[in-house]
C-alpha cells in the first residue's frame, strides 16, 4: 500500500488516496479521541468501524451503488476500498439529478438504512449519470419515520442553503423519486419531515 495523499480530515476519520495492487483506492481510518478512556476509545473505533463497512456492504446488496470494499482492517480502525473516479454531485448540481437521488435514498430508507449525512458532497457523479452513496460514518439501522424524515429534512436544507437558486425543483425532483421507490408510506414520512419543521419553528 502506497499513501498518495490526504483527501480529507475530519472530526473523525482521515481519508487517504492510496494506491492499492496498482489501483487508485482509498483508506479511511477512525482517528483516536483524546478525551475518551483509552479501553473505551479503542472499543468505539473499531465497533464503528465494523459498523460502517457492514453499513455500505448492506445497501451494495440491496442495489444502492457505493464503494466496493477491498478490505478491512478492524484492529486499525481502517476501511481500504474502491476509489470512485467521478464528479462530486456538490460540483456539478442540477435539479434533474434529484429525482434519481431520492430514489436511492427511498431504497436505503424502505431498507431501515439511515445514511445520516443526506448532503450532495456524498454523492459521486459517475458516466451515464448515475450516482454512487460515499460516506456512511453517521449511518445506523432504524426503522423509525422519525429517523427517516431527519434524513429527508437534512437534505432539505442542504438544498436551500447550497443550491437555493433551484430549491423548490430539486426537492420537488427529490420527493417524486422518493415515492416512486418508497411507496405509499412515503406520505407519513413527509408529513413527519413537516411535523419536525414545525417543531423547530415553534422553539424558537
Amino acid at each position: 500500500m502506497k499513501v498518495k495523499k490526504l483527501l480529507k480530515k475530519g472530526a473523525e476519520s482521515e481519508i487517504y488516496l492510496i494506491e492499492w495492487y496498482g489501483h487508485d483506492a482509498v483508506s479511511k481510518i477512525r482517528l483516536s479521541k483524546k478525551y475518551r478512556h483509552h479501553y473505551i476509545d479503542l472499543i468505539l473505533r473499531k465497533q464503528r468501524t465494523l459498523h460502517e463497512a457492514n453499513i455500505i456492504s448492506s445497501a451494495k446488496i440491496i442495489g444502492v451503488e457505493t464503494p466496493f470494499i477491498y478490505f478491512l482492517n478492524s484492529n486499525n480502525f481502517e476501511i481500504i476500498m474502491e476509489y470512485i473516479h467521478g464528479n462530486i454531485l456538490k460540483d456539478n448540481f442540477s435539479p434533474e439529478y434529484c429525482v434519481e437521488l431520492g430514489k436511492i435514498v427511498g431504497k436505503l430508507h424502505f431498507y431501515n438504512i439511515i445514511h445520516g449525512d443526506i448532503t450532495t458532497s456524498n454523492f459521486i457523479l459517475v458516466p451515464q449519470n448515475r450516482l454512487v452513496v460515499i460516506d456512511f460514518g453517521l449511518s445506523f439501522f432504524s426503522e423509525r419515520l422519525e429517523d427517516k424524515a431527519a434524513d429527508i429534512r437534512l437534505f432539505k436544507e442542504i438544498l436551500n442553503s447550497i443550491h437555493v437558486e433551484h430549491f423548490e425543483t430539486s426537492f420537488e425532483n427529490f420527493l417524486l423519486g422518493y415515492a416512486e421507490v418508497y411507496g405509499k408510506r412515503s406520505l407519513k414520512i413527509f408529513n413527519t419531515v413537516n411535523e419536525i419543521e414545525q417543531r423547530g419553528r415553534y422553539s424558537r
